[in-house]
């Protein structure tokens, strides 16, 4: 499994996933609501690398090329992580959960200057298959 290369973030934005929930209304209006897991899914990490070499972003572009091409998830690593708490920081790589990353899209590269690029990427991470991933 390919870890999310190590260049660190200029801002990163986390959202934990959710547990599988279906809500059942009866005839009288009332809502039930069952979970049917214990884990949640679909966590959010938004990156932001500002004016990084090219071949930083040439680094990123080509990891979102190899990991989409195969299907496959990955984990982020401790440079993703920089600078939050190991409780926070166990929560934002998805370790806690067991969650592994992939690609919501493809990531945005905007040209800043000769040489110098800011990239954006946007991971979901989705409760791992151990058939696959690992």
């Amino acid at each position: 499994m390919a870890n999310f290369p190590p260049v660190k973030p200029t801002s990163r934005s986390f959202k934990p996933g959710v547990y599988p929930q279906k809500a059942y209304r009866s005839l009288n209006g009332a809502v039930v609501k069952r979970t049917y897991g214990n884990k949640p899914y679909g966590a959010t990490l938004d990156l932001s690398f500002d004016n990084i070499p090219d071949a930083s972003a040439v680094a990123i572009v080509d990891h979102y090329r190899t990991q989409t091409a195969a299907n496959s998830r990955f984990r982020v690593g401790s440079s993703i992580t920089a600078g939050m708490s190991s409780a926070l920081a166990s929560r934002a790589d998805a370790s806690l959960d067991n969650l592994r990353w992939e690609y919501e899209g493809p990531p945005e590269v905007e040209s800043v200057r000769p040489g110098f690029s800011s990239v954006r990427v946007s991971l979901i991470g989705e409760i791992r298959d151990p058939r696959y991933d690992d």
